[in-house]
């Protein structure tokens, strides 16, 4: 066995048995204890009296008043040595109250609305009319769509002198294409 510790084996209780008959021999009783009063005041044996409300409720009120004015001594001690703080010390210099910027790259603040923005942008660039600085005008995709469908983007085309004819009359070409986009014959 490790540590010196035995357990006991089966004739231990012998020694017992044998001490308890010698007792019952000799005529020695054992000590009975004293019976519950049973009087008319306290049949069952319970406490015959109940747990006193007012004297309780007098405790937890002193508890949560003593919780209160803890609170309150805290936030007046908080109050008076934030005055004192503030009152020591000497007022800011506009270099210590000025913004302070970041090097760049900055990040950005609101990413969705600058997303929107650049977006309602360039959705404005492709469906307005604008002039440009080089004296050309910007139109929207869906109109220069309409214009350029139907007619030949071969610079041959654009030379030939049927275009330069004063015999053209240009009230009679249509500037809009057939339907489904077919080439004007």
């Amino acid at each position: 066995m490790s540590g010196g510790i035995t357990r006991p084996g089966p004739f231990a209780l012998l020694s017992a048995v044998a001490a308890a008959g010698l007792l019952r021999l000799a005529g020695v009783k054992p000590v009975a204890p004293p019976e519950p009063d049973h009087g008319p005041h306290n049949p069952e044996g319970f406490e015959d009296e109940d747990v006193d409300v007012r004297r309780t409720a007098f405790v937890v009120a002193g508890l949560a008043g003593s919780v209160a004015v803890a609170i309150a001594a805290v936030g007046l001690m908080m109050h008076l040595f934030g005055v004192w703080h503030v009152g020591g010390t000497p007022p800011l210099t506009p270099q210590q109250t000025a913004k302070v910027q970041p090097p760049p790259p900055n990040l950005q603040g609101a990413p969705y609305e600058d997303l929107a923005r650049q977006e309602a942008r360039e959705r404005a660039q492709l469906t307005t009319y604008a002039p440009l600085p080089d004296g050309h005008a910007r139109i929207p995709v869906a109109r220069a769509m309409q214009l350029i469908a139907g007619t030949s983007l071969d610079s041959p085309a654009l030379d030939s002198p049927a275009l330069d004819s004063p015999a053209l009359d240009p009230s009679a070409v249509d500037p809009l294409p057939p339907a489904g986009g077919a080439p004007a014959q």
